[in-house]
């Protein structure tokens, strides 16, 4: 049997590992990353909706504190309260759980290792959206994230505020989220924020989060919301693996307000 040549055979393996393109072209990868993103306030920086209607994937720098709430703004202009669920600090990266399921489609993560020379989207913080298309240039460790050893190199030409803006594929899928970082243009890897959801969507109140959504924010449902969390750690990771776990309601060895949302209690303001 005649072997294959070399040449042919890298083709054949990168169309395998080629992602299928979203129907209705670069037009239709625009909108869907424009509207899945988000404005993480007060820091400025951007996030993603990602695999679930009531979760936000940003930057671990982005945000302080475990169990803390922040305000995110949505594509459509509406503000939701979120709370940090968990973080992996060698990764820099952050999962927010929103009050409320929100009516917007979250996009997905890619599941398989990226391969350099992918060609990939970037649109920057949503506030000011730049459309760009990048590519990854090569996986490796950079010196402002040591304990990450696949981050992502890419050519994309962020400016400050685009810390947490998703990076995707052909396919709208969720590649890396920005980093930053002095002359690296990197990226923060998929596989990472892939462990970091499983932490917080294994728990049945987050994994709720994937059925319909209720329309009206209301005080009720910011109600709900705190008690649902009471079922949800704050998670904090290093170089992957969990390190320590503080819950968010529900425990009296922890009382402090979160914008309204008094830890320890069901309170809402």
């Amino acid at each position: 049997m005649t072997p294959m040549p070399l040449a042919v055979a890298l083709l054949v393996l990168g169309a395998a590992a080629a992602p299928a393109a979203v129907p209705g072209g670069e037009l239709a990868l625009r909108q869907a990353l424009h509207a899945a993103s988000v404005d993480v306030e007060p820091a400025g920086c951007a996030g993603v909706l990602a695999e679930s209607r009531q979760l936000v994937l940003t930057a671990r720098h982005c945000v302080t504190g475990e169990g803390r709430a922040v305000q995110v703004r949505l594509s459509t202009g509406v503000s939701r309260t979120a709370w940090i669920v968990a973080i992996d600090e060698a990764a820099d990266q952050a999962a927010l759980f929103l009050e409320d399921p929100v009516p917007i489609e979250p996009l997905v993560l890619a599941r398989r290792r990226q391969i350099p020379g992918t060609v990939l989207y970037f649109e920057g913080h949503p506030s000011r959206p730049r459309f760009q298309t990048a590519r990854l240039e090569r996986i490796a460790r950079c010196s402002s994230l040591p304990d990450l050893p696949n981050a992502l190199f890419t050519d994309i030409q962020g400016r400050p505020g685009d810390s947490g803006a998703p990076l995707i594929d052909s396919a709208a899928r969720v590649v890396g989220l920005v980093h930053g970082g002095a002359h690296c243009h990197i990226a923060t890897p998929a596989d990472a924020l892939g462990r970091l959801v499983e932490r917080v969507l294994e728990r049945d109140a987050v994994q709720a989060a994937r059925g319909p959504v209720t329309p009206g924010a209301s005080r009720r449902a910011a109600s709900r919301s705190g008690r649902a969390l009471g079922a949800v750690e704050a998670v904090r990771m290093e170089g992957g693996r969990p390190a320590e776990a503080e819950a968010v309601h529900g425990v009296s060895r922890r009382e402090e307000d979160l914008h309204g949302v008094r830890v320890g209690a069901e309170r809402v303001a």
